[in-house]
């Protein structure tokens, strides 16, 4: 949230962790990872954005999700 909403993967997972192993097929195997649980629940999207004239990947939090969670976590 601090950075908007958004940020480079790269800088998310070596937070939170990789992502790596959780595959695609949640409904057989949920996820693992911290990131992946959120990405499964819609509360994190993750994909490609242009950055800096780069194509980068990215974690974001959804633009209707960004004001409630402002709200439930005050001012972090």
């Amino acid at each position: 949230m601090q950075k908007g909403g958004s940020s480079r993967l790269n800088a998310v997972t070596r937070i939170f962790g990789s992502m790596q192993g959780d595959g695609f097929f949640w409904q057989d195997e949920p996820p693992a990872s911290t990131l992946g649980r959120l990405w499964s629940k819609a509360l994190v999207m993750v994909g490609k954005a242009d950055l800096e004239g780069k194509r980068v990947k990215i974690a974001t939090i959804p633009v209707e999700l960004r004001q409630l969670l402002k709200d439930i976590l005050g001012d972090r």
